[in-house]
């Protein structure tokens, strides 16, 4: 495969009806009311997503599962076009810097989005999250593997899961088509077990990207809802999260979110966080650092 030019690389496909359709066939996508921004150009790549109260904190942030579907899925629909997949390029990480909360008056975040590299092997890109008052809310960095691309959509998936596609269906057909919208409420209100203090999360069919697999957003915003809810976390500003994704995750695995703290100071803290597959083999691995402001 030829990488694209310094020019292509620069300015990026426009998003058309064909994205619009992917965008409404994906059900984290659906879900969290992702769309093409109006003012995207050749030159100027931008989505959006409306903000409401299932996507902010009671504190007035917003969670991680937003910025991090706005730059996952639209640095992705960037290598997925500008190298001409046919299916994703599954995320290697991804690296999201909290900048300000949005404003209280704020009703979408829009991410500007570039393509800075890409090769044979991997393709990354950038993505400037801000709200529609002009506040800059984040910023990401994340890093895709077109080594690990599957030949068909939903390849990732085992056959006869919830997320596979079908290899004899023709070329255009989405699986997602018929899969229920995510509901970002669910990142809202976690399940622990026991009293290890761990999370167990089932990410189900509404969370399947286009390799049928979790997507990345979604055990992105998994880690960081995980980390808020851990003990001590009440109060605290998210600063940065860094996310490494190991393994696929099926959409069916039950998952255990088990936290732990690197740094417990009096202003800062960071916690690990990995997401367990039920063989007890890590799927995910977050590092979040906050800022105590009570």
């Amino acid at each position: 495969m030829t990488g694209p030019t310094a020019q292509s690389r620069q300015a990026g496909p426009r998003p058309g009806p064909g994205t619009r359709e992917r965008m409404r066939r994906a059900p984290v996508e659906t879900g969290l009311g992702m769309v093409p921004d109006p003012s995207s150009t050749r030159q100027r790549v931008v989505l959006r997503a409306p903000l409401h109260d299932d996507v902010r904190t009671p504190d007035g942030g917003v969670l991680a599962v937003l910025p991090a579907l706005l730059a996952d899925s639209g640095i992705g629909y960037l290598v997925f076009s500008t190298a001409r997949l046919v299916a994703g390029a599954p995320t290697v990480d991804l690296r999201l810097d909290f900048t300000a909360p949005p404003s209280p008056d704020a009703r979408w975040l829009t991410a500007e989005l570039s393509l800075l590299h890409l090769d044979e092997q991997t393709g990354v890109g950038r993505a400037e999250i801000r709200d529609d008052t002009g506040v800059v809310v984040a910023h990401v960095v994340a890093t895709m593997a077109l080594t690990g691309v599957p030949s068909r959509p939903g390849g990732l998936a085992d056959p006869g899961s919830a997320g596979a596609g079908d290899p004899a269906a023709a070329p255009d057909e989405d699986f997602r088509a018929a899969l229920p919208p995510f509901d970002p409420a669910r990142l809202q209100h976690l399940e622990r077990d026991g009293d290890d203090g761990d999370v167990v999360f089932t990410p189900g069919p509404s969370t399947a990207n286009l390799n049928g697999t979790t997507h990345g957003a979604v055990l992105s915003g998994l880690a960081a809802a995980a980390q808020r809810s851990h003990p001590g976390g009440e109060g605290a500003r998210p600063l940065s999260l860094t996310v490494d994704f190991l393994r696929p995750v099926q959409v069916e695995a039950r998952l255990r979110a088990r936290t732990t703290a690197i740094r417990d100071g009096r202003r800062f803290r960071t916690l690990q966080t990995e997401l367990l597959l039920p063989d007890g083999r890590p799927a995910v691995r977050a590092v979040g650092t906050s800022l105590r402001v009570r």
